[in-house]
C-alpha cells in the first residue's frame, strides 16, 4: 500500500503500474506459508466438530491477513529491490515459520510461540509499509487510519495467547475483527496496487492452497500403500481438485486483475480490498477443508464419510463458490444462477449420501461441479467474443 501515482519506494524508484512479477524473495517466504497451510488442514482433521473447524477458520483467517499484509507492502514496494527490505523481509522468516510450527496446537500449549511471532512479523511488515506510505500525501491519512487498528490486532492476537479456554477464542476473534475494520475504514483513501503483481501473487496462493490438497492426497494414498481401492480414491480426489484448478484457473484471475488495472484513486484501494484480500480468503479455506476430507477419504474410499468429512466437503465447495460469486457481485452486480444451485445440490448431495462410500460421494461433487463450470465457462467464452465483435 503507497501511493497511487509514482513512488520513491525504501530502495529506489518503482513506478505503481510498472509490469512487475513476483519475486525470488516473496517466493521464498511463501514456502513458509505453504507449510503453514499444511498445519492449518493438521488442526482442522483433528477435530472435525463445528468448534474445532470454527478454530481453524480462525487461525487461518489470522494467517491469511499476515501474508496479505505482505503482498499490500510488496505491491508498493519491490521488498527485493535494495539491501534494506531484503533483509527485513528474511528477518522475518524464523518469526513466520515459528507461528506455523505452532499453529496445530495454538489453542494450547503453543499458543504464545503463535501469538508473539505473529505480532513480531505484523508489526515488521506494517513499519516497511508505513516507511513507504507516510512519505506521501496521498497515501498517509489512508495508512495512518488504517494502521491505527490494525496495529492493536497483533497485540490482541499475543493477549489472547496468554489467555486460556474460549478466552483465547474470543481475542483472537477480536484481532481478526480489527484488522476488517482497519481495512473497511481505509477504503476512502488511496493505495499503491500494481495489478499484474497484486493478481499475480494471490493466483499463487491458490496454488499453493491446491498443492497442500494434492499432498494431503498423495500422502494417504502413500502411508496406506496403493492398493486398487486405494487407487481409486486418489483418482477421485485428484479429479476434484483439477476440477477446482479450473473453476479459478480458467478465466477469473484475468478478469480480477483487468478490473483492477481499470480501476483509479482510491477505487483501486477497494477493489485490491474486496475482489481479492476479502474474496480469496474464502476460496482459499474451502480448499483447505477439501484437503482434510480428501486426507480422510482415500485410505479407505469404499468406506462411507462421517457425517463431520460431508458438512466439510460441502462447506469447502460453498466457500469456493461463494468466493467466486462475491467477486461476481462486486464487479458486475450478477450472481450466476448454475454456481447458487452447483452449491445447493452438493449440499442436497452431501446430506442424503450417508451410506454412499467415500470415493462416489467426492466423484459425484467432481461432477456436479465440473457441470457447473462447463456452463460458466460457455457463457464467458459467449460473452468475451461479443465484446470483441463489438469493439472490432
Amino acid at each position: 500500500m503507497g501511493t497511487s501515482d509514482g513512488l520513491q519506494s525504501i530502495d529506489g524508484e518503482l513506478p505503481e503500474d510498472a509490469e512487475r512479477h513476483a519475486n525470488n524473495l516473496e517466493l521464498f517466504v511463501d514456502l513458509v506459508f505453504i507449510f503453514a497451510v499444511t498445519q492449518l488442514a493438521t488442526l482442522a482433521s483433528h477435530d472435525t466438530s463445528a468448534a474445532g473447524v470454527g478454530r481453524a477458520l480462525l487461525i487461518a483467517a489470522l494467517v491469511w491477513w499476515q501474508w496479505s499484509q505482505y503482498t499490500w507492502a510488496g505491491s508498493a514496494v519491490d521488498l527485493q529491490r535494495g539491501p534494506v527490505t531484503r533483509v527485513l523481509v528474511l528477518c522475518t522468516v524464523p518469526a513466520t515459520l515459528t507461528m506455523a510450527v505452532a499453529i496445530p496446537d495454538a489453542f494450547h500449549g503453543t499458543g504464545k510461540w503463535f501469538a508473539v511471532s505473529y505480532l513480531v512479523v505484523q508489526l515488521l511488515v506494517l513499519g516497511m509499509q508505513g516507511v513507504e506510505a507516510l512519505r506521501h500525501e496521498s497515501s498517509r491519512g489512508a495508512f495512518v487510519t488504517y494502521a491505527s487498528v490494525a496495529s492493536i490486532a497483533p497485540v490482541a492476537v499475543v493477549v489472547g495467547g496468554f489467555l486460556a479456554g474460549n478466552a483465547r477464542v474470543w481475542v483472537w476473534v477480536a484481532a481478526v475483527a480489527l484488522n476488517v475494520t482497519g481495512a473497511i475504514r481505509a477504503a476512502a483513501g488511496e493505495w499503491s496496487i500494481n495489478p499484474g503483481h497484486f493478481a499475480e501473487r494471490h493466483s499463487l496462493f491458490v496454488i499453493i492452497s491446491l498443492g497442500e490438497a494434492l499432498v494431503a492426497i498423495g500422502a494417504a494414498a502413500t502411508t496406506t500403500g496403493l492398493t486398487g481401492r486405494v487407487m481409486a480414491g486418489l483418482v477421485a480426489a485428484s479429479a476434484l481438485a483439477c476440477v477446482l484448478w479450473w473453476t479459478y484457473f480458467a478465466y477469473i484471475p484475468n478478469v480480477v486483475e483487468d478490473e483492477l488495472r481499470r480501476s483509479v484513486g482510491a477505487q483501486r484501494g477497494r477493489r485490491g480490498r474486496d475482489l481479492f484480500t476479502f474474496g480469496h480468503f474464502p476460496i482459499v479455506g474451502g480448499i483447505v477443508l477439501f484437503a482434510v476430507v480428501m486426507k480422510h477419504m482415500v485410505p479407505e474410499p469404499t468406506t462411507s464419510l462421517p457425517t463431520a468429512d460431508r458438512v466439510l466437503l460441502a462447506l469447502g465447495i460453498a466457500l469456493v463458490i461463494g468466493g467466486y460469486l462475491h467477486m461476481q457481485w462486486r464487479i458486475a452486480h450478477h450472481l450466476a444462477r448454475e454456481r447458487l444451485a452447483a452449491i445447493a445440490l452438493v449440499a442436497g448431495w452431501c446430506a442424503v449420501a450417508a451410506e454412499v462410500a467415500g470415493v462416489v460421494v467426492v466423484s459425484v461433487v467432481a461432477v456436479l461441479v465440473a457441470g457447473m463450470q462447463a456452463v460458466t465457462w460457455r457463457r464467458f467464452r459467449r460473452s468475451s467474443l461479443a465484446h470483441i465483435t463489438t469493439n472490432r
